[in-house]
């Protein structure tokens, strides 16, 4: 067994990610009460299934979960969360200004928010942490973001 609990040739989990940033933040979602880590607050996104690109799986995360239809611009990062899941992490474009439409299924809540609004949360999805600690130790780059020394005093170690 591996550190994490599962035999050693067993494959590890794999998501796919969504960051969709406007002027106005981020696009993040609560979580629904029926899926895995239910009511917490998470960008976008989910598993990638057997045979998908993980490109091909945040398209259709994001026409599933939200029915946005979105572009891919670029891969942001990769990790790993604590619980053993590989995740990649994308910048998406969203080429038609179309509201959310969140299936209650998977999300039970939709807005946009800023990193000074999502990191006071106390119902935060782990791996959002880690995507802010990546943008403040440069791993990741995003222009839009808002200064950095304004937020990350709030990130916990």
């Amino acid at each position: 067994m591996s550190s994490a609990g599962r035999p050693k040739d067993m494959p590890r989990k794999r998501g796919a990610v969504g960051v969709v940033l406007e002027e106005n933040g981020f696009l993040v979602i609560r979580r629904s009460a029926f899926v895995r880590a239910p009511n917490l607050v998470c960008f976008p996104g989910g598993t990638i299934e057997s045979g998908e690109t993980s490109e091909a799986a945040v398209i259709r995360e994001m026409q599933e979960e939200l029915g946005l239809v979105v572009d891919v611009r670029e891969r942001l990062w990769r990790s790993v969360t604590s619980w053993g899941t590989e995740l990649e992490w994308f910048l998406l474009d969203c080429p038609t200004i179309v509201e959310p439409k969140p299936d209650p299924r998977e999300v039970s809540e939709v807005f946009w928010a800023r990193p000074q609004q999502l990191l006071t949360r106390n119902d935060l999805l782990g791996s959002v942490y880690d995507f802010f600690r990546a943008i403040r130790s440069g791993q990741i780059q995003l222009a839009k973001v808002d200064d950095v020394a304004n937020w990350t005093h709030l990130l916990k170690s």
